[in-house]
């Protein structure tokens, strides 16, 4: 196995080396117990304060725990040598202080923030992958139903795991599993605040250069972040700094916003019209990205970039001429999953995103993807459906406040499509897939972006000449 030189912490996303992790003593067991032994942990409320802008109550809270331990250095630590061997850094410890018993710790901390790390975290590779987009574009819906599929994958044998944080396991399903997968109602927006991490293990086979099944598993933690989060330079530095550590962004783009389609639906089906957003935020966003990413920097960000077009099953409600002149309609008429058997079907994916893009100029909608380009070397354009069909939007009195809302949910269940593609595309892009392309299977080249930055570098010289 190979050894993981670095981590990113998932929560404050600071770089260490696994074995640098600090350890929690164990929480003392029994009710009449539970308070002994507690102390401030510093470095926990400081990141309740600073990062979750907790109020100091909400962070004492928080942060009243069990001592945390450096093991480095420390001559009361004493490690598993097989561990050290096997992973290159331990998963527990045995803690002997000066006075008192010796103690087994299994909570990894990160050293800066001291959150609980993941279950194994540091065994294997990560990708941080956040979800962008404006508010009501359908980003939760969205993490949800791939969070789904994943866990019911039928393109190739996987296994999904939930290795974060129990209680925000049990949150997200509460909020967001439950609701959409179990009752099918829609999920409210996302309110502005630091929305904490998901942390899952992907366990799956996939074909080799040979055609031949072989197995990898990684760890892939997943962001949600608000659109109004994403629209200034505050609430991007607040609730978004996770962004410049992704390795992967797929952003959300909604038709509904768009002006042309906006009439459409208002001429062919007067109920979409409680569909489409009150404001288009998509420029402003950019903008913020442009001033986040390339602020200070000279070339664009090497971060991929799926733009997803969300809600692509509307836009069977619609008549569009640009669908005629299509010999092989990729959008409006192919409502299912695309095969990607073991690996990434590039004919598929080329395809969807040289006909997304085209559909974009025919709404006049270019400069959401010259902005996307404008930032990032790497962009491909998907369209997906979270939810396979039209929600119904009711309003309805909230019992607790009296005050009108809306309220959406589906009629049977959900019939997603594609919503997976992008996934598979940002694992091909870090070379964790395998792509399939002219009957056969490689892994992603970086020569073309090597090529590519080398010629800038050449026309960047004669035009400074």
């Amino acid at each position: 196995m190979k050894k993981v030189e670095s981590v990113i912490c998932p929560f404050c996303c600071h770089r260490f080396h696994p074995n640098e992790a600090d350890f929690r003593l164990p929480a003392a067991k029994g009710k009449k117990k539970a308070k002994d032994g507690l102390e401030l942990d510093e470095l926990l409320y400081d990141y309740q304060i600073e990062i979750l802008q907790a109020t100091e109550k909400e962070a004492t809270s928080k942060a009243m725990q069990p001592p945390a331990i450096e093991v480095e250095g420390n001559p009361s630590v004493k490690f598993d040598e097989r561990e050290i061997e096997k992973y290159g850094f331990a998963q527990h410890v045995t803690y002997t202080p000066p006075e008192g018993k010796k103690t087994t710790c299994e909570k990894r901390l990160c050293p800066n923030c001291h959150n609980d790390l993941p279950t194994g975290y540091g065994i294997r590779e990560t990708l941080l992958i956040s979800i962008l987009g404006d508010a009501r574009v359908g980003k939760s819906v969205f993490l949800t139903v791939l969070i789904s599929e994943l866990e019911n994958n039928i393109d190739f044998p996987s296994k999904l795991t939930f290795i974060g944080d129990a209680h925000v396991r049990d949150t997200f399903y509460e909020n967001y599993q439950k609701p959409l997968l179990k009752n099918h109602e829609l999920i409210s927006s996302t309110k502005r605040k630091k929305i904490p991490p998901y942390a899952f293990n992907f366990w799956y086979r996939y074909k080799n250069e040979d055609g031949a099944m072989e197995e990898n598993t990684i760890d892939i933690i997943f962001y949600d972040i608000a659109g109004e989060d994403l629209r200034d330079d505050a609430g991007i530095r607040q609730n978004g700094f996770n962004i410049k550590d992704s390795l992967g962004l797929i952003f959300l783009v909604d038709p509904t916003n768009f002006n042309k389609m906006s009439d459409l639906f208002r001429v062919s089906d007067a109920s979409l019209i409680e569909a489409i957003p009150e404001e288009n935020s998509n420029q402003q966003i950019f903008n913020t990205l442009y001033n986040y990413f390339l602020g200070m920097e000279r070339e664009k960000s090497s971060i991929p970039m799926a733009l997803l077009l969300s809600k692509a099953d509307l836009l069977s409600f619609v008549n569009l001429d640009f669908f005629s002149n299509k010999p092989e309609n990729r959008i409006q008429h192919i409502f299912g999953d695309e095969q990607h058997a073991g690996a990434v079907n590039m004919r598929s994916v080329k395809g969807l995103n040289q006909e997304v893009r085209e559909l974009l100029s025919y709404l006049g909608e270019e400069r959401i993807l010259n902005n996307a380009l404008g930032c990032f070397k790497a962009v491909n354009c998907f369209a997906i459906s979270s939810l396979g069909k039209k929600p119904t939007v009711e309003q309805i009195s909230d019992p607790d406040t009296n005050e009108t809302i809306e309220k959406g949910y589906v009629d049977g269940p959900l019939e997603p499509f594609r919503v997976k593609e992008a996934f598979y595309w940002i694992l091909m892009r870090h070379r964790h897939m395998l792509k399939f392309e002219n009957k056969r299977y490689s892994l992603h080249s970086t020569k073309t972006v090597e090529k590519l930055s080398f010629v800038q570098r050449i026309l960047a010289f004669l035009a400074g000449r």
